[in-house]
């Protein structure tokens, strides 16, 4: 079943609309921000506004910051979710060049994405001072990483790693039980 969903959100997340949808005119969704809410209960925005202590009169521009932000963020996000589904669809058949390839394009769309997130912690030190920049892109890369994590626990590991992977959760399960 979890498999399921999480082939539903990187469907939606792929195409930007949900992948069960009935209506074709139905308003495009971001399913990131889906997870963050069933993981969370919030949206983005809340969990930023109250972590940061963002005052009435900085909502709006902290606001806006952060949906332009999210914005140029989404491609980077598509890019990898894109290749997760290539990897997710062919891992059985992945040859060593195609695997490298998706390797070094995932490497490659982190380092885009760390270079945007310092671009945006200038911008934010000019608008919520040095502490709350960086407790921002805490908090950013908390929901990113937990994000990832949710997808990547459906992700297949590769070839022998199945197994072991396996092995390794039972134990965890066993221990914590």
């Amino acid at each position: 079943m979890r498999h399921f969903q999480w082939l539903c959100l990187l469907g939606a997340f792929v195409t930007c609309v949900p992948v069960m949808a009935q209506d074709s005119t139905a308003a495009p969704r971001h399913p990131e921000k889906d997870i963050v809410h069933s993981l969370f209960g919030r949206s983005r925005e809340d969990l930023f506004c109250n972590y940061l202590k963002v005052s009435r009169g900085e909502r709006a521009i902290f606001l806006e910051a952060l949906t332009q932000y999210e914005a140029e963020k989404d491609p980077y996000i598509q890019e990898r979710i894109a290749l997760l589904k290539v990897y997710n669809e062919k891992y059985t058949s992945l040859d060593e060049p195609m695997m490298n390839s998706l390797t070094k394009n995932i490497i490659r769309n982190d380092k885009e994405f760390v270079a945007l997130q310092t671009r945006f912690y200038r911008r934010m030190i000019n608008l919520l001072g040095g502490t709350r920049a960086a407790m921002f892109f805490q908090l950013d890369n908390y929901l990113e990483l937990s994000t990832r994590l949710y997808i990547q626990d459906d992700l297949p590991f590769i070839k022998e790693l199945e197994s072991d992977r396996k092995l390794a959760v039972a134990r965890m399960k066993a221990n914590i039980n």
